[in-house]
């Protein structure tokens, strides 16, 4: 991968190298000697806004001494060619250790985000989370998930837009208990506005997805099918997007409505965990 310009592959080689150092017993600037490279060109390279071969970047991983799965890793981001989109797997209805997700998360300046059936994951409580990936190891992952949300606690932090369809509303996950207390989350955050089933959605708006926008590189757009996640910076895709995102400003009720109506959900799985917690009453799911 020789391209100069930015984008989603070379940024997660990019990261993939920087981890690999800082991992490694070899300083900076010994590698940058040990390479005859000017510092500039490695500090590029480490943030993905410049390329080189891949020759290259084998001496640049030689020099750090990894152990071969880093080196395999790091080798085969070097030689993928640049499509415009990445496909990544994952394990099923986990997603939230892929490197390229966690890293555009953490340096965009706009994260919109649309979900249809389920809560968006960057507002997810830990116990909606962890009954919604209904796994024996659901709470260690959940936690992972939510520790993807502290982007929001940075010096700079983006800017969330929510989209969340009426149905996630309906849609019983953990039981009455987790749902409250997940409309309670949704009903102090800013930037979540709520599409109500009255809206008539165009086909752009079946299914959901992530767009981030970024300041120093073109935006980036994600989905998830199962267990494979697709990120694309593809300009005729990211422009389509562009064009989802400004579909659900015209069909999501206000913030102000919104918040209505999370208060109203709220106060159902309210009553009905009251209800299912009184002596004789069904238990909490």
């Amino acid at each position: 991968m020789d391209s100069r310009e930015s984008n989603a592959l070379s940024r997660e080689l990019g990261d993939a190298l920087r981890r690999a150092r800082r991992r490694s017993e070899v300083r900076f600037g010994a590698l940058v000697e040990e390479l005859g490279w000017s510092a500039g060109k490695v500090s590029k390279l480490e943030r993905g806004t410049r390329g080189t071969s891949p020759v290259d970047i084998a001496r640049y991983v030689g020099h750090l001494r990894t152990d071969q799965p880093t080196y395999d890793h790091i080798m085969g981001l070097a030689q993928e060619p640049n499509t415009g989109h990445l496909v990544r797997p994952h394990e099923l209805a986990v997603p939230d250790s892929l490197r390229a997700l966690l890293l555009h998360e953490q340096t965009a300046r706009i994260i919109w985000s649309y979900q249809v059936i389920m809560i968006p994951g960057l507002l997810q409580t830990i116990d909606y989370a962890c009954a919604l990936m209904n796994r024996t190891d659901g709470e260690h992952r959940a936690a992972e998930r939510v520790a993807r949300q502290r982007i929001f606690d940075n010096p700079r932090p983006p800017e969330g837009r929510f989209f969340v369809h009426e149905a996630a509303l309906l849609r019983v996950v953990g039981g009455a208990q987790v749902m409250y207390e997940q409309m309670l989350q949704l009903l102090f955050r800013d930037g979540v506005r709520l599409v109500p089933f009255a809206a008539s959605l165009p086909a752009s708006l079946n299914s959901g997805f992530s767009f981030m926008n970024f300041t120093d590189h073109p935006p980036v757009s994600y989905v998830e099918s199962g267990p494979v996640a697709l990120f694309s910076d593809a300009v005729e895709t990211t422009d389509l997007f562009g064009q989802c995102c400004n579909d659900l400003d015209l069909v999501a009720v206000s913030e102000e409505e919104s918040r209505s109506v999370f208060a109203e959900w709220a106060d159902r799985y309210d009553r009905l965990r009251e209800e299912q917690s009184a002596p004789g009453g069904e238990a909490v799911a």
